[in-house]
């Protein structure tokens, strides 16, 4: 093989960029996810605050009701996005 012949360099960039690229789509994605769920969570508590100001056993369970619903939906997307995660092959 001449010296100046890159061409195993070459696929080897090429591997690791898509590597890099695919990363980066995942942690793109788990950053908006998580964002989401701040913002749900932090609506949910300011619900839930609001609601305190006449609170009696039906408002309260409505925002205990609230709350368990937003818990659910964050596991729910974070089992998702763990799969999600574990389904990306490790670099060859």
């Amino acid at each position: 093989m001449p010296a100046n012949d890159f061409t195993a360099l070459n696929q080897a960039i090429s591997t690791l960029t898509d590597q890099v690229s695919s990363t980066e789509t995942t942690e793109a994605g788990a950053v908006a996810l998580i964002k989401g769920f701040s913002a749900s969570l932090q609506k949910a508590v300011a619900d839930a605050l609001a609601a305190d100001d006449a609170a009696d056993a039906g408002s309260i369970q409505a925002a205990n009701d609230a709350i368990a619903a937003v818990t659910a939906r964050f596991q729910a997307s974070a089992a998702a996005l763990g799969a999600a995660v574990a389904e990306v092959p490790p670099p060859a």
